[in-house]
């Protein structure tokens, strides 16, 4: 957990409170270079959302610039997110 992307997150206006609960739980996963790798399911459980909710609004942060997405297509592995908050 990277507690200033934390603080970051926290004073971002991202325009809805999902997508800032879905960028808040991302800050929480990432280590200090801003990165992190948790799964749509695993993001969904801890913010008590549908999976298919957390991919509208990590779309919505990656377009608005707040994180881009390093997708791995092999099945097995989640997506690397690389948080620009600040």
């Amino acid at each position: 957990m990277s507690v200033t992307l934390m603080v970051e997150a926290m004073k971002a206006k991202v325009g809805n409170p999902l997508r800032k609960l879905v960028l808040i739980k991302l800050a929480d996963n990432a280590n200090d270079k801003g990165e992190c790798w948790p799964s749509y399911q695993h993001i969904a459980d801890q913010c008590e959302i549908g999976r298919s909710t957390v991919k509208v609004h990590i779309k919505a942060l990656k377009d608005a610039g707040f994180l881009s997405i390093q997708e791995r297509n092999d099945g097995k592995s989640s997506n690397i997110y690389r948080l620009h908050i600040s």
